[in-house]
């Protein structure tokens, strides 16, 4: 049986000041099924609803079969968390009048330990391990009030450096927390080797097991013998096997969107059909 997920390109492939317009025709010209834009981004000079009118517009025009959306975080640490969550609402609302909603990459509650520093050489000390619980627990009401509010639309934890769902256990704990089918977690292992220490990748998808929604590939060559240095580089050059990996996500019936990244200078736009020329043979045939 071959594998037919969703293969997204991430906007990061086309973030050196290309248009909206411009995103979506490379998109379309290289073969991706969609796109993962940032859920507002100032620099096009529109508001919120500008914003996502004209994404509804262009994803019709190229004839994209999705449109997901991450970033910023939810924040629910601080003063301007009500503020967030309200803005989180709105983009929703309107999002959802669009029909642009499918899975949204989610992201809360930063955790930062004191006296360590804020770096990719020490991700280990931060994140999951240094969560405040009241913190916590105010991501699992937001979420859980999210959930609620749109049953239809998948959010998916990303495993991210820095945030209490920074590796594929953390990130299950707390899908598992919030206790509803719609949520669970966007893997990103490319973030794993960031870590001293991290799960297997295989282990990381088995952890994630039915609460896994979306994937995002990227990879990294090591600089040196530290921890967090890392160089960025195609999918195909890099130190993770995506080979195996979308091998392992057809032994466990992964069905959902794929979404890879460009996270390295120079022309990306050459990287986006460098990567989906790689990884589309893969996911369609393995």
């Amino acid at each position: 049986m071959l594998m037919n997920n969703p293969i997204i390109m991430h906007i990061n492939y086309c973030e050196q000041g290309q248009s909206l317009e411009r995103v979506c025709h490379v998109a379309s010209a290289l073969g991706y099924d969609g796109v993962e834009f940032r859920r507002f981004k100032e620099i096009y000079g529109l508001d919120q609803k500008a914003y996502l009118e004209t994404v509804a517009e262009l994803k019709d025009r190229f004839g994209l079969s999705f449109t997901l959306f991450g970033g910023p975080e939810l924040i629910t640490h601080d003063d301007r968390a009500s503020r967030c969550e309200e803005e989180y609402f709105r983009f929703l609302e309107i999002a959802d009048s669009l029909r642009l909603l499918s899975t949204v990459n989610m992201m809360t509650a930063k955790s930062e330990a004191p006296d360590v520093p804020v770096d990719l050489q020490h991700c280990d000390a931060h994140g999951y391990t240094v969560k405040d619980e009241a913190v916590w627990e105010r991501s699992v009401s937001a979420c859980r009030r999210i959930a609620d509010a749109y049953p239809h639309v998948r959010f998916a934890f990303e495993t991210h450096m820095f945030y209490v769902h920074d590796t594929a256990a953390s990130a299950r704990k707390l899908a598992d927390a919030i206790d509803r089918p719609n949520f669970g977690i966007n893997l990103d292992y490319g973030n794993a080797l960031f870590y001293a220490k991290t799960e297997p990748l295989e282990e990381a998808i088995d952890i994630a097991g039915d609460r896994l929604f979306y994937t995002h590939f990227k990879s990294y060559q090591p600089l040196g013998l530290g921890t967090g240095l890392l160089l960025p580089t195609s999918l195909a050059d890099g130190c993770i096997n995506h080979r195996r990996y979308a091998e392992k996500l057809k032994e466990v019936g992964f069905k959902g969107p794929i979404g890879i990244e460009a996270p390295r200078p120079g022309d990306r736009e050459h990287f986006a059909a460098e990567d989906i020329a790689y990884i589309k043979p893969l996911i369609r045939d393995t």
